[in-house]
């Protein structure tokens, strides 16, 4: 059994955190002091917690995760997979438009920022 600073270390998730999730009925410790009000979390609960930061690093929001916990199925996770496709459509949708409208700005240098911001390039565009 491990105490809440010390599942906290093992998850990467804050002491804070650990108490929201018990709050919110996401991640229930595997015992509660009655006396002292401890949390002791189990290697189950280390499974949970893992499987909590997969679901967030997916886009999972925490109602998404909270209906999932125990209850995940391909089709949960394909209808995350069409949404998370359906965004990169959206996005680069946008990305087509603000190109359009630079192209309709005058001549500049212009710095250009690529995926990530580890690398800039400049360039012109030409006027017509």
């Amino acid at each position: 059994m491990y105490r809440i600073g010390e599942f906290a270390e093992l998850t990467n998730l804050s002491v804070r955190t650990l108490r929201f999730y018990n709050e919110e009925g996401l991640l229930i410790p595997e015992e509660v002091d009655t006396f002292s009000n401890y949390r002791y979390y189990s290697d189950r609960n280390l499974e949970e917690a893992n499987m909590i930061n997969n679901l967030k690093l997916a886009g999972f929001s925490l109602d998404e995760i909270k209906e999932s916990m125990g209850n995940l199925t391909d089709e949960r996770l394909l209808s995350k997979k069409q949404e998370l496709y359906d965004k990169i459509f959206c996005i680069e949708e946008q990305i087509k438009r603000v190109d359009s409208l630079m192209e309709c700005l005058p001549n500049e240098h212009v710095k250009v920022k690529t995926l990530g911001g580890h690398n800039e390039r400049e360039y012109s565009r030409n006027t017509r």
